[in-house]
């Protein structure tokens, strides 16, 4: 029973049950400290388990890598003693801004190789006078295949935005005016809205990767963009 303010504290009886309830009081902030105790040794088990794995995946890692330098080291050599080079290089169609895709097929690579698409990634190909490694490989029979592209030295590769108008306002109060521009060159079966999206331009003091939206209207390419501009407010 809880004392009270009409409890007499000189009573035996009172005082008695003061001193329960304080031993009360006692044992149960001593059960809570020893809760609390628990969790934190639990936390702290908790934290080396998790570094000790952490050092795990590390060594686990460090382990790939070496493994891996070294496969790469005897795959190269094996290349190297296989004088492994490309043949009928062929340039392709613009992929993107600036970027062509080149293919090309690796020679004196022997019908039993095991290794054909680890050779093919880790043969360089000489294309504008710097030396590339394919983005991907293709086995096709007996036949691999290499691709690159190469976005250096393309001027083909390279619209431009032409015919800058200012369309005004989207709407009053929008907050918002519209740019439009031409695509000028696009590049012979270059997909238009790729070569929108990634031709940049700079216009106003801003500059854009490539347009926020495209769309073809006579057989021309034309990009907008949707700014900010307090006078449309």
């Amino acid at each position: 029973m809880p004392i009270t303010w009409c409890d007499d504290p000189t009573d035996p009886g009172v005082r008695h049950r003061i001193r329960k309830e304080w031993e009360n009081e006692e044992r149960r902030y001593e059960h809570e400290r020893l809760e609390r105790d628990q969790r934190r040794l639990q936390w702290e088990l908790e934290d080396v388990k998790h570094a000790e794995l952490l050092r795990e995946w590390e060594q686990e890692r460090l382990q790939h890598e070496e493994e891996l330098r070294e496969r790469q080291r005897r795959e190269e050599e094996g290349r190297v003693r296989l004088n492994l080079a490309w043949a009928r290089v062929e340039a392709h169609q613009c992929t993107t801004y600036a970027t062509r895709e080149y293919t090309a097929q690796l020679t004196n690579l022997p019908a039993d190789y095991k290794y054909r698409l680890d050779a093919c990634r880790l043969t360089p190909l000489e294309i504008h006078g710097v030396s590339y490694t394919p983005k991907r490989c293709e086995v096709h029979g007996q036949t691999v295949i290499g691709y690159w592209e190469v976005n250096e030295n393309e001027p083909d590769c390279r619209p431009w935005w032409n015919w800058y108008k200012d369309k005004g306002c989207i709407s009053p109060r929008s907050g918002m005016r519209r740019i439009e521009h031409y695509l000028e060159v696009l590049p012979s079966g270059g997909d238009w809205r790729e070569f929108c999206a990634t031709t940049p331009v700079r216009f106003l003091d801003m500059e854009f990767v490539g347009a926020h939206n495209c769309f073809q209207f006579n057989l021309g390419t034309y990009g907008h963009w949707e700014i900010k501009d307090d006078s449309c407010l």
